[in-house]
């Protein structure tokens, strides 16, 4: 029985530190590109005295299908760990050094030491063929690294990247650039003339006949 009780014990203590660690290899689905969901609300980090710094670095506008070179760079906060969440709108994403893709999105592989008091994880975006303004997202965490989720901080950034030079949206049928029923609409009173004028001639040619 206390080799049970021992064992129950065992499994406990691992989920509930499991939980400070189950993100250290990255998490998706915390950029702030979903409402409502962050780091902080996942409780995965929080508690922290000071908010780090966020920002995106790179350029705002590309042609359609140009790569671009961007980083997230974390200053301050309790600044002894980084992890990020990176996540856009239409756009493709490609991991740098000490990042992954996770389910369409960027995360850190492994927790990045502060350097000179800031975190920098850099990875490009390869803009889609059509043109339009695609947004960027991004979280980054500045942790205690005492492996709990007590005492860490995080925030988020935005980017809008233009991209011309591809293929227009397309519009619904219908719309105001032409087609549906406005279109027929305007068509259909030359049409109706068209046919008066050929019974006109018809009757005519009857009754020289």
């Amino acid at each position: 029985m206390r080799s049970i009780l021992s064992s129950v014990g065992a499994v406990a203590v691992c989920l509930v530190a499991g939980s400070a660690f189950a993100n250290s290899t990255g998490i998706s689905g915390r950029s702030g590109k979903q409402n409502g969901v962050s780091c902080t609300a996942s409780g995965c980090h929080g508690g922290g005295s000071s908010t780090p710094t966020v920002t995106l670095e790179g350029p705002t506008a590309l042609t359609a299908g140009q790569t671009g070179q961007y980083s997230l760079v974390i200053t301050g906060g309790p600044g002894v760990k980084a992890g990020m969440n990176v996540a856009t709108d239409g756009a493709t994403l490609t991991a740098g050094s000490g990042t992954k893709v996770l389910n369409g999105e960027l995360t850190h592989s492994l927790p990045k030491a502060f350097t000179n008091g800031s975190a920098r994880f850099d990875f490009s975006l390869v803009a889609p063929a059509t043109n339009g303004t695609y947004k960027v997202y991004a979280a980054g965490n500045s942790v205690n690294g005492n492996a709990e989720s007590t005492g860490d901080s995080h925030a988020n950034a935005t980017l809008d990247v233009v991209v011309t030079g591809g293929t227009d949206p397309s519009h619904d049928e219908g719309d105001d650039e032409g087609g549906g029923c406005s279109a027929a609409a305007s068509g259909a009173p030359a049409v109706l003339i068209a046919v008066f004028a050929a019974l006109a001639a018809r009757r005519r040619k009857n009754a020289q006949g």
